[in-house]
């Protein structure tokens, strides 16, 4: 398979899918009194203006310009929090694109990627943690993954291209999804149900010694799985927040979808 978003930033590589839950119980994240912040944002000023797009702004970069790039805002009036600032991706400031739509065979109409680059060498022997308080708003799509909003962990294949290493997303059909991040259309791994219209602290932790990557919701694991093969280096290239949509039907349309994003992190929970 290929990389969804590296694909269509047009960069090839030929993967294959494999995946292994691991673990018995369902603890928490990883937690150390010692944890080494790589990057830590609440989207406050004066680091971030309100009323501007995120990219371009205390290090967040955008994807090319068929993801969307204007479509994240900095904002002090989302819902998710009563005071501070916050991400928000209108539904409606997504990019219809013909490209994202015969890519992914209809599946996705409309991406928004952004991006904090990191390029952080865990020598092989840390655990790096993403996360960031989600919060989807808008109607129901029982059975229909038709709009989402996601955290990524991003490292590096052997020939200096980003490689996927898991992706956690909720869904406005009220689930929340894992998968590797490294398929066009995503093939979940892990899901479980999830309310819509509050926030939900989503994290990734990427595990460079064993290979491995679980999701947390809430603090509540939802699984471990191995590395796509294609993420061959021990270092992670970057944290992303990223929202798509699904072609606009008769009952279903992204304008009626908000994402917010808030509180994102990447930290080095062990070594």
């Amino acid at each position: 398979m290929k990389s969804l978003l590296n694909k269509l930033a047009g960069h090839l590589r030929q993967t294959k899918t494999t995946s292994l839950m691991a673990g018995i119980l369902a603890f928490g994240p990883l937690q150390s009194a010692s944890a080494q912040i790589i990057y830590s944002t609440g989207f406050e000023a004066p680091a971030l203006v309100a009323g501007g797009p995120l990219a371009g702004q205390d290090g967040w970069s955008p994807g090319p310009p068929f993801l969307s790039p204007n479509a994240a805002v900095i904002t002090a009036s989302a819902k998710q929090h009563k005071n501070g600032q916050t991400v928000v991706v209108d539904g409606a400031d997504l990019v219809s694109s013909d490209f994202v739509n015969g890519l992914t065979g209809g599946y996705y109409d409309a991406i928004g990627s952004y991006r904090h680059n990191v390029t952080h060498d865990t020598g092989g022997t840390q655990t790096v943690r993403i996360s960031a308080d989600v919060r989807l708003d808008g109607r129901v799509t029982p059975k229909s993954n038709f709009f989402s909003a996601s955290i990524a962990a991003i490292g590096l294949d052997d020939g200096g291209g980003a490689s996927g290493i898991g992706e956690l997303a909720i869904s406005s059909d009220g689930h929340v999804y894992g998968y590797s991040s490294q398929d066009l259309v995503p093939e979940f791994l892990t899901s479980a149900h999830v309310a819509l219209g509050r926030s939900h602290n989503l994290a990734i932790e990427v595990d460079f010694a064993e290979r491995t990557y679980s999701f947390y919701v809430d603090g509540r694991w939802l699984g471990t799985f191995d590395f796509d093969p294609s993420a061959t280096s021990n270092i992670l290239r970057r944290g992303s927040m990223i929202t798509y949509a699904a072609p606009d039907t008769g009952n279903n349309k992204k304008a009626d979808h908000t994402a917010n994003f808030d509180n994102f992190a990447i930290e080095v929970v062990s070594e």
